[in-house]
């Protein structure tokens, strides 16, 4: 669709330049014709405005892409035509990111698209619910299989929140306390151990050590901070993530828990398990391996064989994979062994933060002590000279 550059008095008297996607200059006029607004001008934009305005395109957060399936099963369960809904979706949504979506994928439905079509010519939608739409819509079971793409994200959702809210009070707790650390050494105690040094006794060795990590402190302080900042960006701009080799555990059991109940709820709703496997990919952190495993499957391999050539996968879970197979209930076993999956990581994370909690304060118990312990020290040795 174009865009528009428009000049308008909204209802309040103010003069505003808005830049706005429009299937065209009639529909521009009626929204502000809505909103009261006088047009003083509408024109449309040029080819490298658009070009800009594209670039800014991007993919729709996973709670916005949760409430698309929820809200479009929703209508879809009272009756209302496709091409409908989404223009409900269009006039009802105030997010300036989601009305040009919806706007389009109207359009190219009304054009005689289908829905996983559209989605996937937008670009803004997750693989793994383009073919789960595109497996409804061939299926006529459209409206189930997006409340278990509304279910799959709520959980995707959920997991992540815990996972977050695992993590967060044990971190926080570590960088206060190196915060109170790194001040205590940068700026209490060298007015602290002035008077000991200007005293010109012989100072203790802990005070001496004590001096020296101060002036260090003071030293890499800003040196440090410069490269941890800089190292950051490096991470954010290559999505790269540090790996603690005591959290390996933990990670592997949540990349199972998602690559299971992935795989099991999209073959549950009728989607091919090499398929299935092919659209669960993206969510694993270990790159290429499903891929690997659907290439075994296309071999005429099962799927529990798959999982054992790769090698990667625990020999439990390809037992319970086998097992599965065996009793022709392979989907359900996936979602209940991702099930289990997360709840051994989940386990395992409130394990860790229970320990991690005391830990933190005893070493910042240890160094505050330390410090105190090496100031306090030569300052009774002078008073007890002075008493002599």
């Amino acid at each position: 669709m174009p865009f528009y550059k428009a000049e308008i008095y909204t209802e309040k008297g103010e003069r505003k330049v808005l830049h706005r996607e429009a299937s065209g200059e009639n529909e521009l006029l009626r929204e502000f014709a809505a909103q009261n607004s006088i047009v003083i001008s509408v024109k449309e934009e040029t080819a490298a405005k658009k070009n800009f305005f594209n670039k800014k395109k991007r993919r729709l957060t996973l709670p916005e892409q949760q409430l698309f399936c929820a809200t479009v099963c929703s209508f879809m369960r009272s009756g209302l035509p496709l091409t409908e809904i989404l223009g409900l979706l269009q006039k009802q949504t105030r997010d300036k990111t989601l009305k040009p979506v919806y706007i389009k994928l109207r359009e190219s439905v009304e054009g005689g698209k289908s829905l996983a079509a559209s989605m996937q010519e937008l670009g803004v939608f997750r693989d793994s619910l383009v073919g789960m739409v595109e497996s409804g819509e061939k299926s006529a079971s459209l409206a189930e299989l997006l409340e278990r793409a509304s279910e799959l994200f709520a959980n995707e959702i959920s997991l992540r929140r815990k996972i977050k809210s695992s993590l967060t009070y044990p971190l926080l707790m570590l960088f206060v306390g190196l915060g109170v650390v790194i001040f205590l050494l940068s700026f209490v105690v060298p007015k602290l151990t002035e008077i000991v040094v200007q005293s010109g006794a012989e100072l203790p060795f802990i005070t001496k050590l004590l001096i020296a990590l101060s002036r260090a402190v003071r030293m890499a302080v800003l040196p440090v901070l410069a490269a941890a900042l800089l190292a950051g960006y490096w991470f954010w701009k290559h999505d790269k993530k540090i790996s603690l080799p005591f959290f390996k555990d933990i990670k592997n059991n949540l990349a199972f828990a998602m690559i299971f109940s992935q795989t099991g709820t999209l073959t549950k709703a009728g989607i091919p398990l090499v398929t299935a496997l092919q659209l669960t990919a993206p969510l694993d952190a270990v790159k290429g391996r499903l891929e690997n495993v659907a290439e075994q499957i296309k071999q005429g391999y099962r799927f529990s064989q798959g999982l054992e050539k790769e090698g990667s996968f625990p020999e439990e879970l390809v037992t319970v994979v086998r097992v599965g197979e065996s009793g022709a209930d392979l989907p359900d076993s996936l979602i209940r062994l991702g099930a289990s999956c997360w709840e051994y990581a989940k386990n395992s994370m409130e394990r860790w933060a229970a320990l991690a909690e005391p830990a933190i304060i005893l070493v910042m118990g240890v160094l505050v002590g330390f410090v105190v312990i090496a100031v306090l020290l030569p300052i009774f040795d002078l008073s007890s000279l002075a008493g002599m």
